[in-house]
């Protein structure tokens, strides 16, 4: 059969396209649309299995909301993106591994892994790529002290987790507490987060206690809860992810620790803290990212709760934080994408570095070092098993409890 000109043509442009990571559809089925290609490695499998799973799904729903509501064009064809995901197993040589193998097939936009660790090796590898990548999951401070420029973290900076919670409870525990002991997983994630916390303690008149370490991942972590044990600290802060967080309040009950309240970074936001931990769960603080009811709002996602409304719909539990960053990091992509009307890499890196959006995230601007140091985080109390926002009070759902009962 002969080709025409047009089928020709349409040929010649899918493989130009391919360059850039974009596929044309078929001519035959959709001659007027092109999908733009995203690279996902996460951990699927390994220890950050739980919170890498909550992020694909943030992705995903990112990737239906836009496809299905999506206008804007790329030369004359209707835009629409596909997510390609590699499971990374939480290690971080392969997380980085699978970034250079996406780089092989021509896929220059990436969205990040979960955990610091993770992000910073991709980091190097994105920067060696000349790739674009949108951070959802890699929080430390460090990633961004090494002159990347090709890395854009829709959070706020790791030295926010516990900064929040110390200041939530200096403004809001009534009797203020005296003593504020600090417990953290001995990875650079976290102890970036415990530096923090402990700065802004002492700054803001608590008598500081610690730091104690513990391996990261450990679900044992009794020992550096024996060595406060004797200062019966007011407040015990816990730089942790999920199964260290569940070890600290279930070791800490079992040893009769017992402080006026227990913070946690990341694991009290994750639904499975809750109905993990039971009663013991309860008014337990967490800093989060988001809420359903932070300020902002957008033409994809709408407001904060119009996110958590759908996402329930969609996927049959309430998103959590996890699952709104990687919307927010997935959102950042194609508002540069549309900003660009391209999906060349180095055209979406500028777009990036000029974004300023309220979203339904809350803002997402990115600073000279691909931060964004302009959102604030929350910090939220499990109250009878439900995540409640606590913190700051202009959006707070209900006061916190205090002090810790059971």
């Amino acid at each position: 059969m002969k080709k025409t000109p047009r089928t020709s043509a349409a040929i010649i442009a899918a493989s130009c396209l391919a360059v850039f990571g974009i596929n044309a559809i078929p001519a035959a089925s959709a001659a007027d649309v092109v999908t733009i290609t995203l690279g996902a490695s996460v951990p699927l499998t390994g220890s950050l299995a739980k919170e890498g799973l909550l992020t694909k799904e943030g992705y995903q729903f990112c990737q239906e909301k836009v496809n299905a509501l999506s206008t804007a064009t790329i030369g004359g064809k209707q835009k629409k993106i596909d997510i390609v995901y590699q499971d990374d197993t939480s290690k971080p040589d392969v997380a980085a591994q699978n970034l250079s193998k996406f780089n092989d097939k021509g896929i220059k936009l990436i969205l990040s892994s979960y955990g610091s660790a993770n992000v910073n090796a991709q980091a190097a590898v994105v920067e060696l790529n000349k790739q674009t990548m949108v951070d959802s999951g890699g929080a430390d401070d460090a990633i961004f002290n090494k002159g990347y420029t090709r890395t854009f973290n829709v959070m706020s900076p790791a030295s926010e987790y516990a900064t929040s919670m110390v200041k939530a409870i200096s403004e809001m525990a009534k009797p203020k507490p005296v003593t504020m002991a600090f417990l953290s997983a001995d990875d650079g994630f976290s102890k970036t987060v415990t530096l923090g916390g402990m700065k802004a303690a002492t700054a803001l008149g608590f008598t500081v206690i610690g730091p104690q370490y513990f391996p990261n991942a450990t679900s044992d972590v009794s020992a550096a809860l024996n060595k406060i044990k004797a200062d019966k600290p007011d407040v015990i802060l816990g730089s942790v992810h999920f199964v260290e967080g569940v070890a600290m309040i279930k070791q800490a009950k079992e040893l009769g620790i017992t402080p006026k309240s227990f913070a946690q970074t990341v694991a009290p936001p994750i639904l499975d803290f809750a109905t993990t931990l039971g009663p013991l769960a309860e008014n337990v603080l967490g800093s989060s990212q988001w809420s359903s009811v932070v300020k902002g709002q957008e033409k994809y996602f709408g407001k904060a709760s119009n996110y958590a409304s759908e996402f329930l719909a969609r996927f049959g539990h309430e998103a959590t934080y996890h699952n709104a960053e990687a919307s927010a990091a997935c959102l950042a992509m194609v508002l540069a994408i549309e900003k660009t009307k391209s999906a060349d890499a180095d055209k979406i890196k500028t777009a990036l570095s000029a974004l300023d959006v309220q979203s339904f995230f809350g803002r997402i601007k990115f600073d000279s070092t691909g931060q964004n140091t302009f959102k604030p985080m929350v910090v939220i109390q499990i109250q009878k098993g439900k995540i409640i926002t606590v913190w700051p009070r202009a959006i707070a759902q209900a006061k916190m409890i205090w002090p810790y009962v059971k």
